[in-house]
């Protein structure tokens, strides 16, 4: 939730459209409302400002006071109604332009937060409160290069803000991961692809994996700059640091760059990071691209350090508990989302973080338990939906499972794991005929052909020997290419000496 601090409006003395004074009546139950705000009895100063508003329709004034009210009671929608109704009865409410903003953000309605946001900057350039709600608007629309630009506004006037340095690292690391987007289409398995995959690799400190991609970005491009850099990096990691010596002289080999040719690697090894990227920006190219990642991936990397510096915050909890995600360690997630929950009790989203880590690290009764309070707040997520069936399917409650699945397919027919999950429930309950659509969408992700074997098994239940033989024949295939990919792999990814 963003947390702002407006001021409220004071209502006793505005004058209606028709020019009528409001009564003493009005006026005491005015008053009465604003005490309610103060003392956080924002639902009851809801209810009192909602019967002004029906007494004096024609005061935007107090439309904005109201959509307060429920923003600061978290009544999100209703808040975005009023304080939709305030602006377009005063655009000169500056205050209710960023309250609007926010709420929508809350809402999930980006674009429009964005532009509230800017229509209030526009009256109060440099508020460090909608720059926030601008930046946290944008990164979440995938403007990434916008949201990164206000971001750093507010860390040049307040550089102790937790939340403005990750907003920052978020947008940086979204434009990377924009960049390498671009890469990958119009050059896939080009030296370059192969050298951010390989730095990928680094990151969730896989070494092995790392130093194959490494070695075959050199197969595609011999004199990619850095590569060998990269290698003695793994090297050392690894504790091979006379392998690590030959590598760097490899790099050595390469020369100076010449800046008039190479000015994206002049500019990256001058560490003039901002300067690279708006270099790379002009250009769409596979080598502007790769650049351009490599840039944003630092300038991520140093705001999320400066973050780590600060005391700690919300912010921090949510980057460890990422960090920890990305490389597997989900237990270590869970104790940095209990305490950013600490920080910020009752935050949905948090819950939700935290039960997806519960559920990741496989401890399925405090993650239903939470899931299921989860659900009561918001029954038509899809993603809660399917959670919760995959844990009790996973602890053989089959029939109390199918609802739950169903429901999720129901709200996204795109989610995999849940088609997957009920494609498998109703193979444990004997009904093949209703499993076999739920298996044959979730196909595509069949990674080691279990999936494939189910749907055999239900095509021959259901008297369809010829699939069954045909899905059984691909579930062979797909094993038996499973196991000649997880020996090369095996061989591939050994560290070699240079």
């Amino acid at each position: 939730m963003i947390r702002l601090i407006p001021t409220a409006l004071s209502v006793l003395l505005l004058i209606g459209a028709t020019g009528r004074a409001q009564t003493a009546v009005q006026q005491q139950q005015a008053e009465r409302a604003r005490e309610a705000m103060n003392t956080g009895s924002y639902a009851e100063a809801a209810g009192l400002y909602a019967e002004l508003v029906r007494e004096l329709p024609a005061l935007p004034g107090l439309k904005m006071n109201l959509g307060m009210a429920y923003f600061s009671g978290s009544k999100y929608p209703e808040a975005v109604k009023y304080l939709t109704l305030a602006v377009e009865g005063d655009p000169g409410l500056s205050q209710a332009w960023l309250l609007l903003a926010a709420a929508q953000l809350e809402v999930g309605r980006f674009q429009e937060s964005a532009r509230a946001a800017q229509r209030y900057l526009k009256e109060k350039p440099g508020d460090p409160n909608a720059l926030q709600v601008l930046g946290d608007a944008l990164l979440r629309s995938e403007q990434y290069q916008k949201s990164a630009d206000a971001f750093e506004q507010i860390v040049r006037k307040a550089p102790e803000s937790p939340r403005a340095w990750y907003g920052l690292g978020k947008a940086y690391e979204g434009l990377a991961g924009q960049s390498f987007a671009r890469l990958e289409k119009a050059a896939p398995e080009s030296g370059y692809w192969f050298a951010l995959i390989a730095d990928s690799r680094v990151a969730q400190k896989q070494y092995a994996g790392a130093f194959y991609f490494y070695k075959k970005a050199l197969e595609k491009q011999p004199k990619l700059r850095g590569i060998h850099v990269a290698i003695s990096r793994v090297y050392r990691l690894t504790e091979h640091p006379d392998w690590a010596l030959r590598e760097e002289q490899k790099e050595l080999d390469l020369g100076e760059p010449a800046c008039d040719t190479e000015p994206f690697v002049c500019a990256f090894l001058g560490g003039r990071l901002q300067e690279l990227l708006r270099q790379t920006l002009k250009f769409s190219s596979p080598e502007s691209y790769y650049w351009q990642s490599q840039a944003c991936n630092l300038l991520a990397t140093a705001a999320f350090s400066k973050l780590a510096q600060l005391p700690p915050s919300l912010e921090v909890h949510e980057l460890r508990a990422e960090i920890n995600s990305n490389q597997g360690r989900h237990w270590e997630s869970v104790k940095e989302w209990e305490a950013a929950l600490k920080l910020s009790p009752g935050d949905p989203r948090l819950e939700r973080e935290l039960a997806l880590s519960l559920y990741l690290k496989r401890d399925y009764d405090a993650a239903k338990t939470l899931i299921e309070e989860l659900l009561k707040k918001d029954p038509e997520s899809a993603e809660l939906n399917y959670l919760i069936g995959d844990i009790l399917l996973y602890k053989e409650n089959v029939e109390p499972a199918v609802p739950y699945l169903l429901k999720a397919v129901k709200l996204n027919p795109g989610l995999m794991g849940a088609h997957s999950a009920l494609g498998r429930a109703y193979m444990d309950l004997g009904e093949a005929e209703k499993a076999i659509p739920h298996l044959k969408i979730a196909l595509n992700t069949d990674e080691d052909g279990s999936l494939h074997f189910q749907l055999s098994r239900a095509y021959q239940k259901t008297g369809r020997e010829q699939l069954a033989r045909d899905t059984l024949a691909q579930y062979e295939e797909i094993t038996k290419l499973k196991k000649t990919e997880d020996k090369k792999l095996v061989e591939d990814l050994k560290i070699t000496p240079p």
